[in-house]
């Protein structure tokens, strides 16, 4: 009875939470569910991730920047955007090898100018093998003559015999011999690469630890950029120094607007028409590692391969973008 009188029945003492919500078993059921769940997003996430990165390109980094020979046939310049540069220096051409071609007064000499090239390197190249790619032998065409000659490796022999290469043996040129010769890449590789400015082209060059010719119009004299970091050290080029550099991977760029703001960045007393840049052996090395693995190809069956530059953080990446067999 309660203090009212009321007739109070006997109560079941309350249901314990795990009794309440375990009739059925809700509670263990739901448990499982809820990680059950956890653990498939969970899985599915890393599943995506693992598939992302397996797309990335995983392949060594490279040393990357201009055109090697090479002569550019895009003019030292590759695609538009492909340096992330919104607004390039010199717009990529629709058919940007034939640039330095179009550049000649007469393109239809080319035939003339790669036979003038093999007279010039027979003591190595005495059966006339080697490709010269049409750019990289109007590029040539752009030099004066003993200039050209010099940075061909060429060299004033004596007697009715024939002359040697700068390294002094007999029938053999620099670098190497054959298409695997520092000579006979110059005369196939081309690389590429985008710039904003004459100042960032400098930059770039320099990164790649690069010497800089730049030919004076009408003469046989060539300023010599030995250090791109300090530009107060430049000098007229000695034969010496054209006997080193004949010695090394070589790119050209004839672009017009290119040069002209390479010139105003070198502070230069008079308007060239092209320049050209020397790069260490370490980049020929990696560059030759490059291209005998993008096709497994032997290098004297290549025409022409072109290599595509980009620098990040610093330091140059590149990639084989273009390999043309021997016609």
């Amino acid at each position: 009875m309660d203090p009212f009188g009321n007739l109070v029945l006997p109560q079941l003492p309350e249901e314990e939470f795990w009794e309440r919500y375990n009739k059925r078993l809700e509670f263990p059921l739901a448990t499982v569910a809820a990680v059950v769940l956890h653990i498939g997003i969970a899985a599915l996430l890393i599943f995506i991730l693992v598939r992302l990165m397996a797309r990335e390109d995983t392949s060594p980094v490279p040393v990357q920047l201009v055109q090697v020979f090479g002569l550019d046939e895009g003019g030292g310049l590759g695609s538009s955007g492909s340096g992330g540069v919104e607004d390039p220096l010199v717009q990529a051409d629709t058919q940007p090898d034939r640039f330095p071609i179009n550049s000649l007064l007469n393109p239809h000499q080319l035939p003339e100018i790669r036979e003038e090239i093999r007279q010039t390197i027979r003591y190595f190249d005495e059966h006339g093998r080697l490709p010269i790619s049409d750019s990289n032998a109007a590029a040539y065409a752009s030099l004066e003559e003993s200039i050209r000659k010099k940075l061909l490796g060429a060299r004033q022999g004596s007697g009715s015999g024939a002359g040697s290469g700068y390294d002094g043996d007999f029938g053999k040129g620099p670098g190497g011999s054959g298409a695997d010769s520092t000579l006979g890449r110059n005369l196939r590789w081309v690389l590429r690469f985008t710039v904003s400015s004459g100042r960032d082209y400098l930059e770039q060059l320099r990164t790649m630890q690069a010497k800089v010719l730049v030919p004076i119009p009408n003469t046989d004299k060539c300023l010599f950029f030995p250090d791109l970091g300090d530009l107060s050290r430049r000098r007229i080029a000695t034969d010496d120094d054209l006997r080193l550099l004949a010695n090394q991977i070589k790119f050209c760029d004839t672009r017009r607007d290119a040069v002209l703001q390479v010139a105003n960045t070198l502070d230069l007393d008079f308007q060239p028409t092209t320049f050209w840049a020397f790069f260490p052996k370490e980049l020929e090395e990696e560059l030759a590692r490059l291209e005998r693995n993008y096709r497994n190809r032997r290098s004297e069956d290549i025409e022409e391969t072109i290599f595509r530059v980009t620098i990040r953080g610093g330091r140059p990446e590149v990639v084989v973008a273009e390999q043309r067999l021997k016609r």
